[in-house]
């Protein structure tokens, strides 16, 4: 099922920095939300229409374990109708003085170590010869998604997410809950996100939904339409052949080895579902700390540190095939928590040739 969804009011998401009116007074909201909140109003929505089943949440008998976020995208455009946006590879940059086409980006290329002594465990860097720029806060749409997936070019344009949304300060202030007067030293300012032609899009199975409707979004519950939508899900290429391929997440992803997976070891090299691979290099964000809110026990899920979505991953393959690899990670959640919310949502593509052959031939 895929499901549009549209907030009629400001959004607030936290960050995990810590929030104490009177001491660190300033809430700081996050964009785009993790996909846990979306897992977590839909589960919300589906107890709405059925309050008595709430008490079955979190036990063998949960209506809502099916539920499975299997796609988290944006759409930009007129009233939120236009092209799907993901997030921008990590292992994409643009020229920090270029300031005739600041939205264009390159690709890294490999780079080897050589003799240079260094903790680092791997072989390879992803270097450029210019100084530049990450692309944190830049979405690509779907068309040069599959581009990248492809290897077919080395530039894309990326688009600002910050242009399609605007920040408003709310202050407010607390007050005793029992005279209702405001308190010292209670001073608070909010920072509220309002969506201007950008829509919320998430494809997902195991739940029986109302096909439109009302749902409650973020902090403070603000209100958001969504809307079931028809057609076919975007597809995106999957590598053939070779024994070389990048793995791009599209959402955050937990690990048991932080950046890392936890199924490879120091040395780069690890088994995942009967392959055996070799991390070659990765381009990874700095990390998010994510918690989330248990509805039924009310109260803050535990918080934890998450790869930030964009983040890349280049594999040799040791043991197995590339059909193999794609049965396994493409399209799929390789989150080793929380996997069904949508975190860890990863797409397979070829290597760039240039980087292929300076492994092949192992130029520094």
């Amino acid at each position: 099922m895929k499901l549009k969804i549209d907030p009629l009011d400001t959004l607030f998401f936290r960050d995990g920095r810590p929030f104490t009116m009177g001491d660190d007074n300033w809430a700081v909201s996050i964009f785009p939300p993790s996909p846990g909140v979306i897992y977590g109003a839909l589960r919300s929505l589906y107890f709405s229409w059925h309050p008595k089943e709430l008490a079955l949440a979190e036990t063998e008998a949960d209506p809502t374990s099916g539920l499975q976020i299997t796609a988290f995208y944006w759409r930009i455009g007129s009233g939120g109708e236009g092209n799907p946006y993901y997030p921008m590879p990590l292992d994409c940059v643009r020229l920090k003085h270029n300031r005739r086409e600041p939205h264009r980006f390159h690709l890294l290329t490999m780079s080897s170590l050589g003799n240079l002594v260094t903790n680092y465990p791997f072989t390879w860097l992803l270097t450029s010869q210019e100084e530049v720029e990450g692309p944190v806060g830049y979405l690509i749409d779907h068309e040069s998604l599959r581009n990248y997936l492809e290897g077919k070019r080395a530039t894309f344009f990326g688009l600002d997410m910050n242009f399609h949304l605007s920040r408003e300060l709310k202050v407010g202030i607390g007050r005793d809950a029992g005279t209702r007067a405001a308190e010292e030293h209670r001073l608070y300012r909010v920072e509220m996100l309002r969506l201007k032609d950008m829509s919320l899009a998430v494809d997902y199975q195991g739940l029986k939904l109302p096909e439109e409707g009302f749902l409650r979004l973020g902090g403070e519950g603000r209100a958001a339409v969504y809307t079931h939508v028809a057609g076919a899900t975007e597809e995106l290429p999957a590598p053939a052949g070779g024994r070389y391929f990048k793995l791009y997440l599209a959402t955050p992803a937990f690990f048991k080895g932080g950046w890392r997976p936890g199924w490879i070891n120091p040395e780069g090299v690890g088994n995942y579902q009967g392959l055996k691979l070799k991390l070659l290099t990765a381009a990874v964000g700095k990390p998010l700390s994510i918690g989330g809110f248990d509805i039924k026990r009310k109260q803050p899920k535990p918080m934890r540190k998450a790869v930030p979505a964009g983040s890349v991953y280049y594999f040799e393959i040791l043991h197995g095939t590339m059909d193999d690899a794609v049965s396994v990670f493409h399209g799929h959640s390789i989150s080793e928590y929380r996997e069904k919310e949508g975190f860890g949502l990863a797409y397979m593509g070829y290597l760039d040739p240039k980087n292929q052959s300076i492994i092949e031939k192992g130029e520094t």
